[in-house]
């Protein structure tokens, strides 16, 4: 059990990172100084510097928290009691719930990914990021192996783990920035994006025949079963 002093340091340390979060997302990257964060959060700018060397690492934190959170929801998916194509929607379910849920995330991570924010990230808030990357992947990627393994998905995808992986996390990642623009997706007649995910998401596997095909199953019915067993909490949010 943390002691008193590592959990004030820790409550600490996400009052910062909340604090830098609203000013992004109020005024922007450039608005953010560190200056700024001590003011408001009415402590000196030395104690800011003491949880983070620099604004990019502190921006990177928050990267940092993002994927950990989502590593959450991907164990959550992983450990599904369900086939694996029901698991592997599982974490397609739970990507698109969490950044309805945390729009400005998706836009931290694109920050952090500009080349002249990570070079001057310190090597180990950079090794950070990437140990967590690392896993996310890692996670998804064992569900890809476990579909063949067991024969939900043909052999012949053996070397081609990696590709599947990217071709579900590109197509998310794409259309929830997409949404978070300000193009008028409604206007030019698409349906609500997390819709539109979940049919494309079913037409990437059924592409790949990953077993059971869509025209077996109820994809309706299906959504709504792994949203309540894993995501209430994230789907009761959204209604509020």
């Amino acid at each position: 059990m943390p002691s008193r002093k590592q959990r004030e340091l820790f409550e600490r340390e996400q009052l910062i990172l909340d604090t830098a979060q609203a000013m992004l997302h109020q005024h922007g990257y450039n608005y953010l100084t560190m200056d700024r964060i001590a003011k408001k959060v009415e402590y000196s700018k030395g104690t800011i510097y003491n949880h983070f060397s620099s604004k990019e690492d502190l921006v990177c934190s928050l990267c940092c928290r993002c994927i950990s959170n989502l590593i959450e929801i991907f164990e959550r998916a992983c450990q599904y009691p369900g086939p694996t194509r029901e698991r592997y929607c599982a974490i397609s379910i739970g990507y698109s719930l969490y950044h309805q849920l945390h729009p400005m995330d998706s836009q931290n991570i694109q920050t952090v990914k500009n080349n002249a924010i990570r070079e001057k990230l310190s090597d180990e808030k950079l090794a950070e990021m990437q140990s967590l990357e690392h896993t996310i992947t890692q996670l998804t990627q064992s569900i890809v192996q476990q579909a063949i393994d067991c024969g939900d998905l043909d052999k012949k995808y053996t070397k081609d783990i990696s590709s599947i992986v990217f071709g579900l996390w590109s197509m998310h990642y794409g259309a929830l920035l997409l949404n978070q623009s300000d193009i008028p997706l409604n206007a030019l007649g698409f349906n609500p994006v997390v819709n539109m995910l979940w049919k494309n998401t079913n037409c990437y596997l059924d592409g790949l025949q990953w077993r059971p095909l869509s025209a077996s199953i109820n994809t309706n019915k299906l959504f709504d079963k792994i949203s309540t067993a894993l995501f209430q909490d994230e789907v009761n949010k959204l209604k509020v």
